[in-house]
């Protein structure tokens, strides 16, 4: 039934400041691992443990997995936390790259995580020089968090047995999310402050983006005509039903009960619709009613409409003030990942780096 539905230009620009959410290389709000259900939690845990401190992971390796990739400032980053992050890029290099047989593309990836760690781990150690007088009470409220996500003591042990950890081991891994946060926040990193004046000058260079359409907010009930010969008795019936609505009946359950529309479920609701939405017909009635008026039965190609409004939403421009906030969000993330490569590499310039993987 629909018909060339367009996306107003705010609604391509706000998705455009949500997908900037995604482009940031780290994680601006703690442990994300409990949040995620699907498969890809595994994944990115893999990551998220080879970016912890090189000593941390030492701690629990073999002497035969201990190959040395990279030192940052004399502090090692080993094969084992490099391998994941390769293994990974390898899986989808042969599923999607056209150089999946490319001899030296194992090497590249190996060079681009090799960087991602050295940039974790020259982070990492201005991180671990924070002193975060009440890091145990914010460890355990993410900790607390977790658990409530999780909803029962256990379906938490069950969080950690899918882990591969214990409540301690959790908590240390968490330190390091804490400890990162906070150096972000200290650094400007983590939600920079967006003067006034620069919001509302990104959005009086914008005013396409605000443009909004005219639409109307509308329910109907449909009865559709299988075959002509039913055509007659089908109007009969719309109009039968039009006149129940009109002596009170319910419009909601009067969909639910007879419409052959899919929104019947939900009592008839279009929700909002555009021109362009809806055939020809139902639009031009759709748009010449008033508020709170039910239409005559007006027939399209899918059968016989009773229609009622119930929001008319003029064309014009979204306020300032109705876009601000979004504005403000997508700004701070822009901000963000601009401080952040700066911050790498401003680290990385003091760091004493030396790299050994092809001696490994």
């Amino acid at each position: 039934m629909k018909q060339n539905h367009k996306r107003n230009n705010l609604g391509m620009f706000l998705i455009s400041m949500a997908a900037m959410g995604c482009v940031l290389g780290f994680s601006l709000g703690g442990v994300q691992a409990a949040e995620q259900e699907k498969e890809q939690a595994a994944e990115e845990s893999k990551e998220k443990a080879a970016q912890q401190p090189a000593e941390k992971v030492a701690e629990e390796s073999t002497t035969e997995t201990k190959k040395v990739v990279a030192t940052v400032n004399g502090q090692p980053i080993y094969e084992v936390q490099l391998k994941p992050l390769v293994d990974r890029e390898r899986k989808k290099l042969q599923k999607f790259s056209r150089r999946k047989n490319d001899p030296n593309a194992v090497n590249r990836l190996q060079k681009k995580a090799l960087g991602r760690l050295i940039e974790a781990e020259v982070m990492n150690q201005e991180a671990w020089k924070l002193v975060i007088e009440d890091i145990d009470e914010k460890i355990q409220q993410r900790v607390d968090d977790i658990k409530k996500i999780r909803r029962t003591p256990e379906g938490f042990e069950q969080f950690l047995k899918m882990k591969n950890m214990t409540e301690e081991r959790l908590k240390k891994t968490l330190a390091a999310s804490v400890r990162m946060d906070e150096y972000f926040k200290q650094q400007g990193v983590k939600d920079p402050e967006i003067p006034e004046q620069r919001i509302r000058e990104f959005y009086d260079a914008r005013p396409d983006n605000y443009a909004v359409e005219e639409a109307v907010k509308v329910s109907h009930v449909l009865i559709k005509v299988e075959d002509a010969g039913q055509k007659e008795e089908a109007r009969q019936k719309a109009e039968g039903i039009r006149q129940e609505i009109l002596d009170g009946k319910d419009f909601a359950e009067m969909a639910k009960e007879h419409s052959d529309c899919n929104s019947a479920s939900g009592g008839g609701d279009l929700r909002y619709i555009k021109k362009g939405f809806m055939p020809k017909e139902f639009e031009n009635v759709a748009f010449a009613l008033e508020e709170d008026a039910v239409s005559e039965v007006v027939e399209t190609k899918f059968g016989f409409h009773i229609i009622k409004l119930f929001k008319k939403r003029h064309a014009g421009v979204t306020s300032y003030e109705n876009v601000k906030d979004f504005i403000e969000k997508f700004m701070q993330q822009d901000e963000s990942k601009k401080k952040l490569a700066e911050l790498k590499k401003e680290l990385k310039g003091q760091a004493k780096i030396e790299i050994f993987l092809d001696k490994s």
